[in-house]
């Protein structure tokens, strides 16, 4: 007599839908459980055009907060002060901080390359780009070698030893390192890419293609709460800042004990 039919593996490729993956396969969620996960993740498609232009909505705001005070002849010298000041706050280039420091400013970024591409190719101009474009398309065409040499752009590398260094002024690594962290909704690229029979989960962290490590006690942190979601021991394959290979994991010990669930879980119903 032949045995039964082994069971696909789930999932069939990594899944980087966490929110989705978590509200299909999560063994003793509830519905309105599953709901909320589904909801959060319909949220984040809504907003997903403001976080994707960013850089764009920051800069011509401030753009135009700066046209309107410096055409405003009908302020009291008090109140321009004051609002020259709160523009200039908004728009320097980066914060006092070392770590501020080697971070972008958008609004400042963006204020610029509208300033610049006004200036070279008209209002008329830039109103279209505003509708035909996005911070992805906006910095590859728009950030040139001459403003990036002007703004003292360039790519920063932090070494194993924890030094930070200078990696290049090439204008095509400046705007990929710019755009880096809009990938993936600014999230860490983590899929689900095991579910075992025993409704462990393994996720796995792409940190090569992410470019960068994981804060090791922040994802542990999460890992639990994605655990006491679960109901399952669940591992994490990452990488730390020095991209050394880490195993975390996180099991269901301590937590409360789940009710027991009144069906197979999802990935065992036909």
């Amino acid at each position: 007599m032949a045995g039964a039919p082994a069971r696909a593996l789930l999932p069939p490729h990594a899944e980087y839908d966490l929110l989705w993956f978590i509200a299909r396969y999560g063994p003793e969620l509830a519905d309105w459980e599953r709901d909320i996960f589904l909801a959060v993740r319909e949220e984040s498609f809504y907003f997903y055009p403001v976080f994707a232009c960013q850089i764009m909505n920051e800069g011509w705001a401030s753009y135009w907060h700066a046209r309107l005070l410096r055409e405003a002849s009908f302020l009291p010298p008090s109140l321009y002060l004051s609002a020259i000041r709160a523009h200039s706050d908004v728009v320097r280039p980066y914060a006092g901080s070392h770590q501020q420091a080697l971070a972008i400013n958008p609004y400042h970024l963006g204020f610029c390359m509208w300033e610049s591409i006004i200036e070279r190719e008209g209002l008329a101009r830039a109103r279209q780009i505003c509708q035909e474009d996005d911070d992805f398309s906006f910095i590859r065409n728009y950030l040139d070698d001459a403003l990036a040499d002007r703004l003292g752009l360039f790519v920063h590398e932090s070494r194993r030893d924890g030094e930070t260094r200078l990696a290049s002024r090439d204008i095509h690594a400046i705007r990929e390192a710019i755009l880096a962290p809009k990938y993936h909704y600014g999230a860490p690229c983590i899929a689900a890419t095991l579910l075992n029979d025993d409704g462990s989960l393994v996720l796995r962290h792409d940190h090569l293609r992410d470019g960068r490590g994981l804060d090791l006690e922040q994802a542990q942190q999460v890992l639990a709460y994605i655990a006491r979601v679960w109901r399952r021991p669940v591992t994490l394959h990452t990488a730390d800042f020095r991209g050394t290979p880490r195993v975390l994991s996180s099991k269901t010990d301590g937590l409360p004990e789940p009710p027991k669930p009144a069906a197979a879980p999802p990935w065992q119903q036909a």
